[in-house]
């Protein structure tokens, strides 16, 4: 399926990163204006209170005689008041007086009232007045700058945007750690799990795209260490049933080699009779122990990774032919039927001859062996889907229900089994045909009760 390329994967943490650090300068910009805001509305209404006079008219303050100026004001913001004549006298003066000017002329006054010309940290605010006699006075509010208010509205500044930073920040890492907590609490949760030798663990999060690879990394391990493991409780399991089964089935035949010998060491007078039937015990015996140690032996080669198949190109459809024909007076003999549907055109593979060979005559035999005269013995051979097909199977005794899951299984024996049986012949099989690439099964037909496939790839696939 193609996948759609309109569907955005996960994005990866540089993207998450490059909008941390957009969104921290955000922050720091909203602390800045913050603290800026806070120092104003602080030093406007706790620690320096001039911000309001302009809100402050020249009736709110001015009275007649002069005597009578409301003084509140001078309590509260502080400074003095001073009354202007028309010739720029300082007639009157109300308040403590921190200055010497005592006339404003040659435009001084302006000058003070400019505060990008005034330079003696004073605060002017001046109010056009009238006197008795409607001549024009000039009151004049000076308010000195001290400059410790400057350092406290800096502190404040630097106090308010240390706090307000300080939340902000916290809020958003607490804001991004939720991002990547989960698939990092996973992530340990499940090499903790790891450790603990539970394979079973996946990681479900969804996240960017590093943390994805990260799961899928993850998830990937723990399903191959999971088979890995499951694999190895297998062969471990296999062992021990294999020790199992061959100290059964070495142990009954040498004790009965070891009775019948010692009976004819005993007895030297044996009748002649009795004494052949105790020898053929003897070579009977030994002739199972003899073939079941050499398909153990030959069951261990073929478990050794390091083996090598002498692998050549082969024309499958001739081969089998070839062995077919090679079985077919012990065919007649034992008075089968024969039903061979192989191909005449050519089908190439990859065989060891020597291997495979015993795989078709260990099936071949085993049909020979089990199933009484009149049985029909099928073969055929195709090319199905890039591979190489060969079947072999017959119409006898079928393989009893309990074992077909287990037919290629060392020491597996159906009920009828021939007292030469050593149980390995069809695990080797298996083995032959697995390090061939191939698979072999046994499937179920209506015609045949018993059908083995082998599927081998071809050589020209």
């Amino acid at each position: 399926m193609r996948r759609n390329n309109s569907i955005r994967g996960p994005r990866p943490l540089k993207k998450l990163f490059v909008r941390n650090y957009i969104v921290i300068s955000g922050l720091l910009l909203g602390a800045i204006a913050v603290a800026l805001v806070s120092t104003d509305i602080l030093m406007n209404r706790v620690v320096d209170r001039t911000g309001d006079l302009p809100r402050i008219a020249g009736e709110d303050i001015y009275r007649y005689p002069f005597e009578n100026i409301d003084g509140k004001l001078l309590d509260r913001y502080g400074g003095w008041f001073e009354v202007i004549d028309e010739a720029g006298e300082v007639i009157y003066v109300r308040g403590n007086k921190e200055d010497d000017i005592v006339r404003y002329r040659d435009g001084l006054l302006y000058a003070k009232l400019d505060m990008q010309r005034n330079d003696d940290s004073i605060y002017y605010h001046a109010y056009s007045v009238k006197g008795p006699n409607q001549e024009p006075y000039i009151l004049l509010w000076k308010i000195p700058m001290y400059t410790d208010k400057v350092s406290i509205a800096a502190a404040i500044f630097a106090a308010c945007f240390a706090a307000g930073l300080l939340v902000a920040v916290y809020l958003y890492a607490k804001y991004s750690v939720k991002q990547v907590e989960k698939p990092i609490r996973q992530i340990i949760e499940g090499i903790k799990e790891m450790e603990r030798l539970n394979y079973t663990k996946r990681l479900t999060f969804t996240a960017e795209q590093e943390f994805d690879e990260i799961r899928e990394a993850f998830n990937g391990l723990a399903e191959r260490l999971q088979r890995t493991s499951a694999e190895k409780e297998a062969a471990e399991t296999s062992r021990k049933n294999m020790l199992l089964h061959l100290s059964h089935d070495l142990k009954t035949p040498m004790t009965s080699i070891y009775g019948y010998s010692q009976l004819l060491l005993d007895d030297p007078s044996l009748e002649e009779s009795r004494r052949r039937k105790y020898i053929q015990y003897i070579h009977d015996k030994s002739s199972y122990t003899s073939n079941l140690i050499k398909d153990l032996f030959e069951l261990a080669k073929l478990e050794d990774s390091n083996r090598m198949l002498r692998r050549e190109k082969v024309n499958v459809t001739k081969w089998f032919q070839q062995i077919v024909a090679e079985c077919y007076s012990e065919i007649e003999d034992k008075g089968f039927g024969l039903d061979v549907q192989i191909p005449e055109e050519p089908l190439p593979v990859m065989l060891d001859h020597v291997h495979m060979k015993r795989v078709i005559m260990n099936l071949i035999g085993n049909a020979l062996k089990f199933n009484a005269a009149g049985t029909v013995l099928y073969a055929s051979c195709e090319s199905k889907d890039g591979r190489a097909v060969l079947r072999l199977g017959d119409d006898g005794i079928g393989v009893q229900e309990p074992i077909r899951e287990h037919i290629f299984e060392e020491f597996t024996r159906g009920a009828g089994a021939v007292k030469d049986s050593t149980g390995l012949g069809l695990a080797i099989c298996q083995k032959i045909v697995t390090l061939h690439q191939g698979t072999i099964e046994l499937e179920a037909d209506r015609r045949y009760s018993t059908m083995f496939r082998i599927s081998l790839p071809r050589a020209d696939a």
